[in-house]
């Protein structure tokens, strides 16, 4: 009986948003707060400080992460074992919080673009590295067939797509085309 009780209070609230009078202007503002999210405009920041912001938090969270891991530890191997967990997140949290807050913005930059740079090439050149690996192993041990020849020819259809692209985003960045 409790659960037919509290069915029609929660249809009620599910229904409030088809009883508005543009339910597609709600849906379209509720969709740009979302994406206000994604791109930190919601700061309302100059870009050059969002992502100097979002690079500090970021990097704390990494320094406060590895401090802890470090300094927690293994039981047995743990450097400071005496330190509870509740102490060691205190100590790990000050020590990425001071070196956060003085790390200079032209460091975190350079940070944060070093590691874009690393996952970028990893992301691209990983499944080129990938199919072009797969190009020299293929068909095995034994002698190539027609559709062994085929999938060659796919695959490097493949290749070309990404470089093309790759030519095309990259030459954009250079400002020449």
């Amino acid at each position: 009986m409790k659960k037919k009780a509290l069915l029609f209070p929660l249809i009620s609230l599910l229904a409030i948003p088809f009883a508005l009078a543009d339910i597609s202007n709600t849906l379209y503002s509720v969709w740009w707060k979302i994406l206000s999210l994604g791109n930190l405009s919601f700061l309302e920041m100059s870009d050059g400080s969002i992502v100097s912001a979002f690079v500090r938090l970021m990097i704390w969270l990494l320094m406060f992460t590895l401090f802890f891991a470090v300094i927690r530890g293994n039981k047995d191997t743990a450097p400071m074992k005496y330190f509870t967990k509740g102490q060691t997140m205190v100590v790990a949290a000050i020590i990425a919080t001071i070196s956060a807050v003085f790390m200079p913005s032209d460091v975190l930059m350079a940070t944060g673009g070093t590691w874009a740079t690393i996952i970028s090439l990893i992301l691209i050149g990983g499944p080129i590295i990938g199919l072009g690996y797969l190009l020299t192993k293929i068909p095995g041990e034994g002698e190539e067939t027609r559709g062994t020849v085929l999938l060659k020819i796919a695959i490097c259809f493949i290749l070309l797509w990404i470089l093309t692209a790759m030519k095309y985003h990259l030459g954009g960045l250079g400002g020449y085309y």
